[in-house]
């Protein structure tokens, strides 16, 4: 099974929030240039994760947030997750209410963030709160639905019992907050080397939630990787997905180097570098979007489809360019 660490991508996160801040010169006030307007669907939403960069942007170096959100529009999608809120828009120099600007320029619009933490660590729950006080209120202000969390790293065996148990009792109470308070659904994102990532984790983050208060954000690269079954996960969780990731994968990687545009090798017999080498744009890889999109017709879903890709071969051009063709080739005729 390809999996990359959990540990590598809380460092990750980690590095990014450590990165210097860009300063912004006369770009904000140029002229504005003709930009391409993102296609508008009646049901469907299509995202980049800003994390999708982190392959392209110089080692050590913050993500480009405007140059980001000027591909996303280009590429004919409708808006981006947001990866280390909010540090990404400090790093870049702006507010949230300058980064809902940025974003009507473009005719994008807000999605969500990544969000996560420690839910079982009593010490650590109350600065967890108030983080997704923060993060929800930025998706009240500019009406957005569901705001993604991701799973902590696995815990002992010997703990996880009781981990799953705290965990949640609080996604319970947070969940809560967010529809009573803000009018916002929180969905889980699946990950591999987290506390969520095989079959068994899964179903016992169905079974062991309220199904009125925490929901389903699956991605399916990681849900494929971590030995789960996509289409069946879809179709026993349906009525709670509020946000997907639509990634593809494939268990049979390439064994040659990955090299990323931006310098980055990964040997391709190492963990990371097999992890790399699974994640492909869609269409190229094991899963099958039809199915998947089938369901959310039936289901009449309404809301945001994300497409984070790990891996960046050529250019993020180019993989938008693959992956948006897919979709209004293949995915749009189905349901959008």
């Amino acid at each position: 099974m390809t999996r990359i660490t959990r540990r590598a991508f809380v460092s990750a996160a980690a590095a990014a929030v450590a990165a210097p801040a860009i300063q912004l010169g006369p770009r904000l006030k140029a002229a504005e240039p003709e930009r391409p307007a993102p296609r508008v669907r009646p049901n469907i939403l299509y995202a980049l994760s800003t994390g999708s960069w982190g392959r392209v942007a110089p080692s050590g170096r913050p993500l480009p947030l405007l140059q980001i959100l000027d591909e996303t529009a280009a590429g004919g999608f409708n808006g981006v997750r947001l990866t280390g809120f909010p540090a990404i828009l400090e790093q870049n120099g702006l507010t949230v209410e300058q980064y809902g600007d940025e974003l009507a320029r473009r005719g994008l619009k807000f999605s969500t963030v990544s969000f996560g933490g420690e839910y079982f660590n009593r010490d650590k729950q109350a600065e967890i709160r108030e983080r997704a006080r923060q993060a929800l209120e930025a998706h009240k202000r500019f009406g957005a639905s569901a705001l993604v969390f991701f799973p902590p790293s696995p815990v002992p065996a010997t703990q996880e019992r009781e981990a799953f148990r705290e965990s949640f009792v609080f996604l319970n109470e947070l969940g809560k907050l967010a529809m009573e308070s803000y009018g916002v659904r929180m969905g889980l994102h699946n990950h591999t080397d987290s506390m969520i990532e095989n079959q068994s984790q899964v179903d016992r983050f169905l079974d062991g939630t309220d199904p009125r208060y925490v929901f389903c954000a699956w991605d399916t690269a990681h849900l494929h990787l971590g030995g789960c079954d996509v289409q069946a996960t879809f179709r026993k969780s349906i009525d709670r997905i509020v946000y997907t990731d639509f990634k593809d994968a494939t268990r049979n990687p390439s064994r040659e180097d990955y090299v990323a545009p931006n310098g980055q090798r990964f040997a391709g017999d190492s963990h990371e570098g097999r992890f790399f080498n699974a994640m492909l744009e869609l269409g190229r890889g094991q899963i099958d979007f039809v199915a998947l999109m089938r369901m959310l017709a039936a289901r009449k879903y309404r809301g945001w489809i994300n497409h984070d890709l790990d891996t960046i071969r050529v250019s993020t051009a180019e993989s938008w360019r693959v992956s948006m063709n897919y979709i209004t080739t293949v995915l749009d005729p189905i349901y959008q």
